[in-house]
């Protein structure tokens, strides 16, 4: 049988009746506690320990085995006065999300202490710009004033979307019920700062600026530098060939070089495209007809191949254009000379080819000499529609082009950051 008691957090609970003799203040007890997270881990509710508001409580149970559930107050805690002199078992209900010593107590007299100290999860570090680039921070170094993001889900499934700034020693603490989450760096391109190189275990990811929070205590530093973004476009074409018919198929063999000290996401566009697409690298996203976003980015000293497979569609056809436009989300490219990637072509009707097949005469914008540390071979993706002749406007040729670069002259269809 179940007997529940009239409790509240803060006030008595009263067994007597009108009419009914009031037991005598010697057969009665009360029991109090408090229930919070200990951030510390002493055991002990101290200054900075977060107490936990509302949810399952506590559960009082007496001798004859009927219970109460007890919920807990903005301060954390729990009150019942006035039990008929028993004795009680006490115990904490939020063993799903949370881990204690102690899970409950039996009394048969009154508590004042009978706190349950739980411990969740936690994520902490440091959230700074690394001026000097020496990975360590400075007291003049700025701490991140953005703020940091905890997604997922507690153990019970209960969704937790929260975001903390670091203070104005960088550091920043998440204190978590236990569960699955992901921690995401704010992005700063619009102040030219990218996350740096993992310098150690505890630095974030710099391509993709997360970490899955996996331990229960999990230490996560983000140090950001000023961005020096480049990308350089090298590229042939095959079959290597003096002069190619109307609708043969011609593969673009193109590599990307991440020669500066940010992980881009570029977008590479086609211009004067009088073409029939018919396959892309696996690595890209159609963003237009002529129009393509990697997926994913591209690290500092990384090299990615990709493929594009055509068919000129008529002799007006001349050249393959390709330029890497918008390349870094808002940051400046250091060097836009060398996102231009122009071969010369000729195309003729069939019967008006050329005899043996020669090398493609190819003409590029200087590119800076890197070290390629890793190549990624992308696979193909077929079944874009034809775009016939479309020429783009946003592509002349010459030095201008060359020289002041190419990401105004573009308007890509959405961001991904």
């Amino acid at each position: 049988m179940r007997n529940t008691f009239a409790v509240a957090t803060t006030a008595a609970l009263v067994l007597t009746a009108t009419g009914a003799p009031a037991l005598a203040q010697d057969e009665t007890i009360s029991i109090t506690g408090r229930v919070f997270v200990d951030r510390n881990g002493n055991g002990t509710f101290d200054e900075g320990d977060g107490v936990q508001i509302g949810g399952p409580g506590v559960r009082v149970t007496d001798e004859d085995g009927r219970t109460t559930d007890l919920p807990v107050g903005p301060s954390g805690r729990y009150r019942v006065e006035k039990l008929r002199k028993s004795t009680y078992k006490v115990e904490t209900l939020n063993l799903v999300n949370y881990t204690t010593t102690k899970s409950s107590y039996t009394t048969s007299e009154t508590v004042t202490d009978g706190d349950f100290a739980l411990v969740g999860q936690v994520a902490k570090g440091i959230a700074y710009v690394d001026a000097n680039g020496d990975g360590t921070k400075q007291a003049d170094e700025k701490p991140v004033t953005e703020g940091l993001r905890v997604t997922g889900n507690a153990k019970d499934g209960s969704p937790v979307d929260l975001t903390r700034t670091a203070g104005a020693d960088g550091a920043y603490r998440f204190d978590l019920p236990l569960g699955d989450y992901t921690l995401t760096a704010p992005l700063l391109n619009d102040q030219n700062l990218v996350l740096g190189k993992p310098e150690a275990v505890t630095d974030i990811d710099w391509a993709t600026g997360t970490r899955e929070l996996t331990g229960q205590t999990e230490q996560v530093d983000l140090r950001y530098i000023t961005a020096a973004a480049n990308i350089t476009v090298k590229g042939t074409l095959s079959p290597a060939k003096d002069a190619y018919l109307i609708g043969e198929e011609i593969t673009a063999k193109v590599q990307l070089v991440n020669t500066g000290n940010a992980p881009v996401l570029p977008l590479i566009g086609l211009g004067q495209f009088h073409a029939k697409l018919i396959r892309y690298s696996d690595s890209l996203e159609a963003e237009a007809d002529t129009q393509f976003e990697f997926k994913r980015k591209i690290v500092p000293g990384e090299t990615v191949e990709i493929e594009l497979t055509f068919a000129p569609t008529g002799t007006i056809f001349t050249s393959l254009q390709l330029v890497v436009f918008d390349t870094m989300r808002g940051l400046k490219d250091v060097d836009a000379s060398d996102n231009f990637l122009q071969i010369a072509t000729k195309v003729v009707e069939k019967g008006a080819e050329t005899t043996a097949p020669t090398a493609t005469t190819t003409t590029a914008a200087p590119a800076t000499t890197t070290t390629t540390q890793a190549v990624a071979q992308a696979g193909n993706k077929s079944g874009l529609a034809s775009t016939g002749a479309s020429p783009l406007g946003f592509l002349a040729l010459g030095a201008l082009l060359l020289a002041a670069g190419t990401s105004a002259v573009f308007v890509a269809r959405r961001r991904r950051s």
